[in-house]
């Protein structure tokens, strides 16, 4: 049936599988196993932070991992929690924008971008940790692709106040643009304002390539009962070109070509589907 599928009958914050419920059990997770070697070991930890976290140092000694696994550390848990509820909120409704692949890619360039932006601006010896670069990833693709939809914030966590998300973007960059030039730059703090901007360069590079309607390469598996298969590798042609008849007529072709849409909606977002996509959606309604 058409609403047995697990993303059809399940609300927006009930999947379990979502990149945004991945990535918040990870981190926990990390910083879980982060502490107890801390606790346990001190000399392990700093080794944990070597080879992790991304450093001018590390990027030379080719540690080529580290662009994307110093997400996954934190400087204590006020750091991580900001970023969980960064992740929670914002995260959540650009998964549900862009589709679960396209959130994959946010979350790496954002973390890329960030790091290397940070890397031109500092100084031998410092090393960078945290999500932050991708959450201001998040928080900078929703901004651009909703910049009209008043959203209520609760500012200091007390008091309501309905704003426009452009107004939102634009007053996080002059604080991170202040904060970069006026405490990173002079070394009064520890922010890394240069990461965040960085990861405000991904969310808008994401925003202007999906917007042109190319697509990001994607390997899809499907099940048999024997084994997995690795199939198609997506082309760079828009969605929109491309077009399928069904024949209704036909409960079985239907049934296939209805499965071949929701998994087309799990991985991009509904917003992917062509016109006969979704006659075909409002079709099978009343007939599955």
């Amino acid at each position: 049936m058409l609403y047995e599928r697990l993303y059809m009958r399940k609300s927006q914050f009930d999947n379990s599988r979502s990149p945004v419920d991945l990535l918040i059990i990870i981190l926990i997770s990390t910083f879980i196993l982060q502490s107890l070697v801390e606790l346990i070991s001190p000399n392990y930890s700093n080794l944990i932070f070597q080879y992790f976290s991304f450093s001018s140092d590390g990027l030379f000694s080719l540690f080529l991992w580290t662009p994307l696994s110093y997400i996954f550390l934190h400087d204590g848990p006020i750091h991580l929690i900001m970023n969980l509820l960064g992740l929670f909120f914002i995260g959540r409704s650009v998964e549900n924008l862009i589709g679960n692949l396209n959130f994959y890619y946010l979350c790496i360039f954002g973390s890329i971008l960030g790091a290397l932006n940070w890397f031109f601006f500092n100084s031998l010896g410092s090393s960078l940790v945290g999500s932050s670069a991708i959450v201001m990833s998040c928080l900078t693709y929703f901004c651009l692709r909703k910049p009209d939809d008043e959203i209520t914030l609760l500012l200091f966590f007390i008091l309501p106040c309905r704003l426009k998300p452009r107004w939102i973007l634009l007053g996080v960059l002059a604080i991170e643009v202040y904060g970069f030039i006026f405490s990173e730059l002079t070394q009064s703090t520890g922010i890394a304002h240069s990461a965040h901007l960085g990861g405000m360069i991904g969310g808008c590079f994401v925003f202007l390539y999906l917007q042109s309607g190319k697509e990001f390469p994607h390997i899809t598996f499907k099940t048999s009962s024997k084994s997995f298969k690795s199939v198609e590798k997506s082309s760079n042609k828009k969605i929109s070109k491309v077009s399928y008849k069904v024949n209704i007529s036909n409960s079985v072709d239907l049934q296939r070509e209805v499965d071949r849409i929701l998994d087309k909606i799990n991985d991009k977002g509904f917003g992917s589907l062509t016109h006969e996509e979704k006659l075909t959606l409002e079709k099978a309604k009343g007939l599955l």
